[in-house]
């Protein structure tokens, strides 16, 4: 595959090992029926990867893999998870804090984001559409997030198409903090997520929290949390393996690169 200008192919670094599951299965009793350990901990995410590295991905299943001791989840508003994926990865880029806020702010930039499917076992287009909106209440489209918008804390909505909902489902972006070295955001589903009619993803119950800290000149260090609440349908491992991919398509894309996963199971 050629890649654009500026986009390098990278392996993953196994290390271990937003989104709809991969394909609908049967449907099954929720994990916390089926186990009891919760997955949220204390350990604190590993040292970033060089930027000529590709990103550390980590998982956890409340009945199943879990790559390592239980996480800390810091950012996630509800601890009560069946999954948890983590991406910890670095990458050059120019400008200070703000121009990388400025990145995050912009919605509309992540349409046409690709990932690796490993339901299609190709890589193909991830977010069909991305927009910014005033609001729910007003659903009506406007510019990018400022960062003066973002600094203020308010959760700033937008819509995004992917390519398994065909519909637009709206998520709330807020920062939950910042210093002039770093800032941490929190992403998450203000709408019901379903596929074929069937509920997949309850409101909120997708939260996403990444932090990016200044590593060095030019130098951004990227650690990201996914929780999901609820595995509905769909075996466990689908859900692990389509919401990895989702969010190192979120680093990737921050990062300019392509991390590859064809190898990956």
């Amino acid at each position: 595959m050629t890649l654009p200008a500026g986009i390098t192919r990278r392996p993953l670094l196994l290390s271990g090992v937003w989104g709809l599951a991969a394909a609908v299965g049967a449907l099954q009793l929720p994990a916390s029926a089926q186990a009891a350990a919760a997955l949220c901990g204390d350990a604190p995410p590993p040292a970033c990867p060089g930027a000529d590295q590709p990103p550390l991905v980590h998982t956890w299943l409340l009945d199943g893999r879990r790559d390592g001791p239980s996480p800390d989840c810091g950012g996630l508003r509800s601890r009560d998870v069946e999954l948890l994926v983590r991406v910890v990865g670095s990458y050059r880029a120019p400008g200070e804090i703000d121009r990388q806020l400025a990145r995050l702010g912009a919605v509309s930039a992540q349409a046409g984001m690709s990932y690796w499917s490993f339901t299609e076992q190709r890589r193909q287009v991830l977010i069909r559409e991305s927009i910014a909106i005033d609001s729910l209440t007003n659903p009506q489209r406007r510019a990018d997030f400022s960062v003066a918008e973002l600094r203020s804390g308010t959760e700033l909505v937008f819509l995004q198409t992917d390519n398994r909902s065909g519909k637009p489902v709206p998520y709330g972006l807020t920062l939950l903090q910042a210093t002039p070295q770093a800032f941490t955001v929190r992403i998450e589903n203000l709408a019901d997520i379903r596929l074929l009619g069937l509920l997949v993803v309850g409101v909120r119950e997708m939260q996403w929290v990444a932090t990016l800290d200044r590593q060095g000149p030019g130098l951004w260090g990227w650690r990201s949390l996914l929780g999901l609440q609820r595995l509905r349908l769909g075996r466990d491992e689908q859900h692990r393996l389509s919401n990895l991919a989702r969010c190192v398509a979120y680093f990737d894309q921050m990062a300019g690169r392509h991390t590859e996963l064809e190898h990956y199971r």
